[in-house]
């Protein structure tokens, strides 16, 4: 099974080609015997995404990528990012599974307790009830809570995430009644302290990185995709430049 694992940025040129050569690594440790991963950035786009704003920003190269991977005969893709930019749209036009770690996560974190709550890197947006509401989860959300950190910056300092995570992670259980935690970012994710995590804190932490590959094989696997019905094709038009 060949597993692509979209980024949502140019990371070579920001994080490096090592960096992306540690978190293919990373995904490959947790992948089926079987399964190859691969890993692919975008042209150009934003360093991270923290905003609807950046988001928008890199769809169209996301598009082109994981259409460009389908017609390759890549049989499931990830987008690289917790948000799952773009992902109804990607959907529109690829027959090959197009999973988010966002959903994946969040849909795991919802079969394992009663509440959970999300650790995100900085500041609290207003826009996580509206999507827990899409994806149908709000009797089980309890909380996001931030660490005050900017993306890249996290990315590069394992041990203050660490502390930062434990730190509003044990807050999320005390005060907001959860009983899971879910890593809201793939940088998060990929300074792998998941295990460090739940030793501290005592609850199950969802890791989006391991639900999304896990899930990508799974619905591969099973030979299932993403409906047609609910993602139709859009209709041919042209488009002007």
């Amino acid at each position: 099974m060949r597993l692509l694992y979209q980024l949502t940025s140019p990371m070579e040129r920001t994080l490096g080609d090592g960096e992306m050569a540690r978190r293919r690594a990373v995904m490959q440790r947790y992948a089926a015997s079987g399964t190859e991963v691969e890993i692919r950035s975008i042209p150009r786009g934003p360093g991270s995404i923290e905003s609807a704003y950046d988001a928008a920003l890199v769809v169209p190269e996301i598009l082109a990528s994981l259409a460009e991977a389908d017609r390759a005969g890549i049989d499931a893709a990830i987008i690289g990012c917790f948000s799952d930019p773009g992902i109804e749209a990607v959907r529109e036009v690829t027959q090959m599974p197009v999973v988010g770690p966002g959903a994946s996560a969040l849909h795991l974190a919802a079969q394992l307790g009663n509440r959970f709550a999300i650790i995100s890197p900085g500041e609290v947006g207003g826009r996580v009830a509206g999507r827990m509401r899409a994806l149908g989860l709000s009797d089980k959300f309890a909380s996001v809570r931030g660490i005050a950190m900017p993306v890249l910056e996290l990315a590069k300092d394992r041990n203050t995430a660490l502390e930062r995570v434990a730190e509003v992670g044990r807050i999320a259980v005390k005060n907001d009644g959860a009983d899971i935690l879910v890593l809201g970012c793939m940088s998060m994710a990929f300074l792998e302290i998941t295990e460090d995590l739940q030793a501290r804190i005592g609850v199950p932490v969802v890791n989006p990185v391991v639900a999304a590959v896990k899930t990508a094989e799974m619905v591969a696997a099973m030979g299932l995709s993403h409906s047609k019905a609910a993602y139709p094709a859009p209709p041919l038009k042209e488009i002007y430049a």
